[in-house]
């Protein structure tokens, strides 16, 4: 008895050890970028973000799948604030803060940073005058980087502008690619998701769902985390 008793005790705090786990990474943009990176890796596309890739690609006559498939490689369907790679790249499509604003803009940084607290990424009137890449695709006044939605309009604007838009060649917009990221594997891996999304597109629910999902969706992310650090 005694054994059993302990054995549920062990249980128990378990449990409450893997909740507080599951409530401490859910609120941590760090390592719940992690545990989204694990979760949607290899199943399918966030099906919330399929409108703003349609709207993007619409603006700027591109694919949407196109977009999903820059969106895959680059930062695996992130949307989170926090985004900001080795090199500096920042938000969702992983955009160089210099050409988010512009590379006109005079700066001792030559690989493309721009301290944010430098200079107001968003400020539409800087990123014409400096000949930047940002966006405003949802109207607000602003080109956030961070934001899904303007980062989703820069990468649609730039595909275009470097022939890859729905009329052109499957060569050109495999250079357009190339231009976005100067890499013959990133253009591979971009054009694979790209020709899978042809023809079959799984659907991911969003992330308002009960408290029961909630947790259970965690778990699940925290384990596939897990597993690719041990």
């Amino acid at each position: 008895m005694k054994r059993l008793i302990l054995r549920l005790t062990g249980l128990l705090l378990v449990i409450v050890l893997c909740l507080g786990a599951i409530g401490w990474f859910g609120q941590h943009d760090k390592v719940n970028n992690a545990l989204y990176r694990a979760y949607y890796g290899d199943h399918g596309i966030p099906a919330v973000h399929r409108d703003v890739y349609e709207d993007a690609a619409a603006t700027y006559d591109v694919d949407w799948r196109l977009l999903a498939a820059v969106h895959r490689v680059e930062t695996i369907f992130s949307h989170s604030s926090s985004m900001r790679s080795s090199v500096g790249a920042i938000g969702p499509f992983q955009f160089m803060p210099r050409t988010w604003l512009g590379w006109q803009y005079d700066t001792d940084d030559q690989k493309g940073d721009v301290p944010e607290d430098e200079v107001d990424l968003t400020d539409l009137a800087l990123i014409e005058q400096y000949g930047g890449l940002g966006r405003d695709g949802n109207n607000d006044g602003q080109a956030d980087p961070h934001s899904l939605v303007d980062s989703a309009h820069a990468a649609a604007y730039y595909l275009s502008e470097h022939g890859g838009t729905t009329a052109d060649s499957t060569d050109s917009i495999r250079n357009a690619i190339f231009e976005y990221n100067r890499s013959e594997q990133y253009v591979n891996d971009v054009m694979s998701f790209y020709e899978s999304y042809q023809t079959d597109v799984s659907y991911l629910p969003d992330d308002k769902a009960s408290a029961t999902q909630q947790v259970a969706r965690y778990t699940i992310r925290y384990l596939e985390w897990f597993a690719g650090w041990v």
